[in-house]
């Protein structure tokens, strides 16, 4: 859904046909750490020349105007939770002195006042104020240079509905705002604009600027390629320890990109991605293979410590080896998270064979419901594998397809990628111990909570010399990094 697409209903804006509530969004943003209560105003306007209404959000920070990135971490924490709660970007987002805020005698504010003097110019020198500290915390601004450099920045502008000129061609694809679906849509227009069809997500993610991109699509043709590196750089602001976020059983890394969002200008946050996505790359043949690469890489990037790692669900494993091989060469790990998996994940990937993790990886996309999850495997189970993956692409919506730039081969290519990372599940058993961890605990796929954590995610104390942390978080265990849930994680 477009922010272009909404019109106004006095107190409400309707997109797409779906009736949002300003209170409800304005209730949601108060409670955010940086806005002064009861000065938060989400209003449409018409902008000259478009013949649809666009989303404003104008709130009161906390913040000295002059601390520029508490200020933009603040509007990137808004324009998120609008995201995260109404699926659009708001087109303008306002911070304004308290005194800005017309409100009547009961202390209501008046958006239709608000309105009124946006168009009117009023707030004219605070839009201007908003997108320099913008540009200035993005690095400035460079003009595109060249056909396809010119090309992208359109593209850019028409994904974050900005005027072309001003996206800046070394701004990161994230630091304006794109979200794990707007790779899919960047993925989609560049192969219909620029005649990249097979772009790979990779390119997008390790090279997320309009310049950056340029140079990886010109160097496409040329003879052989980049060499693997698990390694993508999700956020790369502030001066804090990065953070290392190992990827799930499905290898793939989009689902920590909201995550990612929320460390800017605190501390540069990257993922690790699985080998065997991109032509000629061949899948790790052991676990101890796949945790030796990712710690070299790891070194390679960050030489010395103190390190940060973190997980998701299969990942848990993952970076619990990462750790030892650290610590066993010297250096300190400050933070181990894990997130919603305890230490033995044999006994979960014995229980699934290659329907089952297909399966999984088709929730997983949103392709099939949680409920076609759980009937699916014993309904598909007597036929080939080439019919089971036939049969679960016919069930997705095609939109969704569409959306992941998503067929056949590339599903089948993904579940065996997939059904191999479970393979090296099942030769795994914990051994040695860390310093200490975090467990992270949601919704598991089945029972409890408490009894999950109790039974199962505790076991981490036998492999810690020190005492672990153990964190209630919201969210089911599918949904932990989505975006509704990962600002509290």
């Amino acid at each position: 859904m477009r922010p272009s697409a909404a019109r106004r209903s006095k107190d409400s804006i309707i997109v797409n046909g779906v009736n949002y509530f300003s209170h409800e969004l304005e209730a949601l943003l108060e409670d955010l750490d940086g806005i002064e209560k009861s000065y938060v105003a989400a209003f449409p306007t018409r902008p000259e020349g478009s013949d649809a209404e666009h989303l404003v959000v104008a709130v009161a920070a906390t913040a000295a105007a002059t601390d520029e990135a508490e200020l933009h971490r603040l509007m990137i924490a808004v324009r998120n939770s609008v995201v995260m709660h109404w699926g659009f970007r708001p087109s303008l987002l306002l911070p304004l002195p308290k005194e800005a805020f017309p409100k009547t005698s009961l202390g209501k504010i008046q958006r239709s006042l608000m309105r009124t003097r946006l168009e009117a110019g009023a707030y004219a020198p605070q839009q201007a104020a908003v997108d320099e500290l913008v540009t200035r915390q993005l690095g400035g601004h460079v003009a595109p240079e060249g056909e396809v450099e010119t090309v992208l920045a359109g593209i850019y502008a028409e994904l974050f509905d900005v005027a072309p000129e001003t996206v800046s061609a070394t701004a990161s694809f994230f630091d304006l705002g794109g979200t794990s679906l707007d790779i899919l849509r960047l993925k989609r227009l560049v192969g219909v604009r620029l005649g990249a069809d097979d772009l790979p997500v990779l390119a997008i993610l390790t090279a997320p600027s309009v310049r950056a991109l340029a140079g990886r699509l010109q160097a496409a043709g040329q003879p052989g390629g980049a060499a693997y590196d698990p390694i993508v750089p999700l956020q790369t602001s502030g001066d804090k320890t990065p953070l290392l976020c190992v990827h799930p059983g499905v290898g793939e890394v989009p689902v920590f990109v909201n995550l990612a969002e929320y460390f800017v200008h605190e501390r540069p946050f990257y993922a690790l991605r699985a080998r065997g996505f991109n032509p000629g790359e061949k899948p790790f043949e052991s676990f101890a293979e796949m945790a030796r690469s990712y710690a070299d890489a790891i070194r390679a990037k960050q030489p010395h410590g103190p390190y940060a790692l973190a997980d998701y669900s299969f990942g848990a494993a993952v970076a619990f080896e990462i750790a030892k091989l650290l610590e066993a060469e010297g250096e300190r790990v400050d933070f181990l998270g894990s997130f919603n998996l305890p230490p033995h994940i044999k006994y979960r990937m014995d229980e699934l064979d290659y329907i089952e993790t297909a399966v999984n990886l088709a929730m997983f996309l949103e392709l099939i419901s949680k409920q076609q999850a759980k009937e699916l495997p014993a309904e598909l189970r007597p036929l080939g594998r080439d019919e089971q993956l036939a049969h679960l692409i016919r069930l997705a919506p095609p939109e969704r397809l569409a959306e992941l730039d998503l067929d056949l081969p590339r599903f089948a290519a993904w579940a065996d990628l997939a059904d191999g990372l479970t393979g090296l599940g099942r030769t795994y058993q914990p051994t040695g111990s860390v310093r200490s961890m975090s467990v992270f605990y949601a919704i598991p796929l089945r029972g409890t909570k408490q009894d999950r954590l109790e039974r199962e995610l505790r076991r981490w104390d036998d492999f810690s010399s020190e005492p672990n942390r153990f964190l209630d978080v919201p969210g089911e265990h599918y949904t932990l990094m989505g975006p509704k849930h990962s600002w509290s994680t």
